[in-house]
């Protein structure tokens, strides 16, 4: 629950330049909860060597006399409080979010760590200093670091995570992840495989959408290195194993944490505009960006997930989205990326290198001329995507096809690293179709189109066989619709 804290308190928090980094977030700058999870680092966790005395507290950081058990009983009350001796709380009212429980007596109410001292320790406190503990154990500073709730509870909780306890008054989970996601996120914590997919969980539909101010960065941590990721649904007979494997290590995309705890690559699903923003963002290295207050886009808002990456991606003339008839932008988050537009975004993210396109298409599906002629062929010259051998020396790049996440990695790999057997000429010497005779009128045909196609596929081999351009220009059934 919202607590206020005192400038004074504040001020010898944040005076400790040992133990508080600069502020990384401007104190509007708000995110999703999702964003902030999917930003955790997900590993395992150890309590070895853990003992509560590495935490001090209760502490009285603002030296008004009194500690910071106090401070959050009186900045929790629903009443005004009474005192025994000195600054030690007697009585108020308190209401426990956990389970609905009110209280007046304070020796009826705990002060919870949101996240346990043990959980802190295991996830990333056992290397902070002991006055990083220290001032973990009495966070004034986010309001939801410290709960008054019943003692009993609190007790019950101990120093598990959520994929292991929930507050049980129904209705509170989401409020809770929250909560426990805001505090990790703050100090830098780690989560390990159980609680990720339990938190995950949680935050399905529309509690992961919530919008929340993001917290100061308290501590300054090395990342921790997980090791080598791997994915239950990719081994080593999977396409392109190798390219998913090394996109993980560059944490380009770790995938899905599944409610078993197992990480998921999900190969085959097509890439959309907004993760591919996101994968292109940390191709380039996460580099600064300040994300628009205003969005240039009307189909998404800075809420939205992966804001700051799609907006770093128009900044950067990589995509800048679609003006529709009402002149407003468009970026279609959700819209799957094809591999003409995969072409484009790379070769505008290699900053539109020199290169001058072939006077005859490598691919028979892609025509001189034809939207991202350049880009495709261009990706084609640099070995990064040769397309399909479809026979007789003849390739097809389906530039229409959306890119699925394993072809994907296979593209950033190349791109990284290099290609190989890159092509720019064409050899197809396909064989003659089968002479279809004088089979077809233009009645056979509902469009001119249709027409001409089937006059353009048989013309070269045997003539206007079939006697539908009857003027001998090379246009065939001008009687029919849509004809030039």
């Amino acid at each position: 629950m919202p607590k206020a804290l005192s400038w004074l308190a504040a001020l010898s928090l944040t005076a400790s330049a040992a133990v508080f980094m600069p502020q990384t977030a401007m104190a509007a700058e708000t995110a999703s909860v999702s964003t902030l999870f999917s930003s955790l680092s997900v590993t395992t966790e150890t309590n070895t060597g853990y003992d509560r005395e590495l935490f001090q507290h209760w502490i009285d950081a603002d030296g008004d006399g009194c500690n910071t058990r106090s401070e959050v009983l009186q900045q929790e009350s629903l009443t005004p409080v009474t005192f025994g001796s000195g600054c030690t709380v007697a009585t108020g009212q308190w209401n426990s979010w956990y389970d609905g429980g009110t209280w007046t007596n304070a020796s009826d109410v705990d002060i919870d760590h949101m996240v346990p001292l043990a959980e802190a320790w295991g996830s990333g406190a056992s290397a902070w200093t002991a006055e990083q503990r220290r001032d973990y154990a009495n966070d004034l500073t986010l309001d939801v670091a410290l709960e008054a709730v019943t003692d009993n509870v609190n007790q019950s909780k101990s120093d598990r995570d959520p994929a292991e306890w929930m507050p049980p008054l129904a209705g509170t989970a989401c409020e809770y992840v929250t909560d426990w996601v805001l505090v990790k996120y703050r100090w830098q914590l780690t989560v390990d495989a159980a609680e990720a997919a339990a938190i995950s969980s949680t935050l399905q539909g529309g509690c992961g959408a919530n919008v929340v101010q993001v917290p100061t960065i308290a501590v300054e941590t090395t990342p921790v290195d997980p090791g080598p990721i791997t994915f239950s649904d990719v081994n080593g007979s999977t396409q392109f194993n190798v390219e998913i494997s090394w996109l993980a290590s560059q944490g380009i995309s770790t995938g899905w944490v599944e409610a078993d705890g197992s990480r998921t690559y999900r190969p085959l699903n097509a890439v959309n505009r907004d993760a591919m923003a996101a994968f292109l963002y940390r191709l380039a290295g996460k580099p600064a960006f300040t994300p628009p207050a205003t969005s240039p886009f009307s189909d998404i808002t800075p809420s939205s997930q992966f804001y700051k990456e799609i907006t770093w991606l128009a900044a950067s003339g990589i995509s800048t989205g679609w003006t529709e008839q009402d002149g407003s932008k468009t970026y279609r988050p959700l819209s799957p990326v094809n591999r003409d537009a995969m072409a484009a975004f790379l070769y505008r993210f290699g900053g539109n290198p020199a290169f001058s396109a072939p006077s005859t298409s490598p691919f028979v599906d892609v025509q001189v001329g034809s939207q991202f002629y350049q880009q495709i062929t261009w990706l084609a010259s640099q070995g990064i995507s040769t397309g399909w051998d479809i026979g007789y020396g003849c390739r097809a790049y389906n530039p229409v096809q959306p890119v699925a996440r394993d072809a994907m990695a296979a593209f950033m790999y190349r791109f990284v690293n290099g290609g190989t057997g890159g092509i720019t000429g064409n050899n197809c010497s396909p064989p003659p179709p089968a002479n279809p005779g004088d089979t077809k009128n233009c009645t056979s045909f509902s469009t001119w189109q249709a027409a001409q196609a089937w006059f353009d596929t048989y013309y070269p081999w045997y003539g206007d066989v079939a006697r539908l351009d009857s003027d001998g220009d090379g246009i065939a059934c001008e009687s029919l619709p849509g004809h030039p």
